[in-house]
């Protein structure tokens, strides 16, 4: 290393926004113990998130539409969705703070309605 190396601070990775608004929808889905969440179809101009929570559908959040392509996108490449048509599942596992979380997803297509649920082991 040089002096240059030294002396400057290590650099930090930017901020995530679509894998901290995943983080936080799966961390609220858990606590809330939801057996089920909802990312709605693309509508413009915004999509809508919602839970089950002992059997009752409730609003978790809206957002832009164009959001929604990042997050679908990226949710599918965190379940390492196959190539190839719709319908299509996966699932994968997050860590948030000391917990690790699986997720089932379900597609219909990249338009259509993304069910995320639990998986309790």
């Amino acid at each position: 290393k040089n002096l240059v190396d030294v002396l400057q601070p290590p650099r930090r990775k930017g901020i995530d926004p679509v894998h901290t608004f995943i983080a936080l929808l799966l961390m609220q889905a858990h606590e809330h113990r939801a057996t089920e969440l909802n990312i709605g179809v693309a509508l413009a101009p915004d999509s809508t998130v919602t839970e089950k929570v002992e059997g009752t559908w409730q609003h978790v959040s809206a957002f832009p539409s164009d959001f929604r392509s990042q997050i679908v996108a990226e949710l599918g490449r965190m379940a390492a969705l196959p190539e190839g048509p719709f319908p299509k599942e996966g699932s994968f596992c997050v860590r948030i703070e000391s917990k690790q979380l699986k997720w089932k997803l379900r597609m219909a297509s990249l338009a259509g309605e993304c069910v995320l649920m639990p998986i309790v082991e």
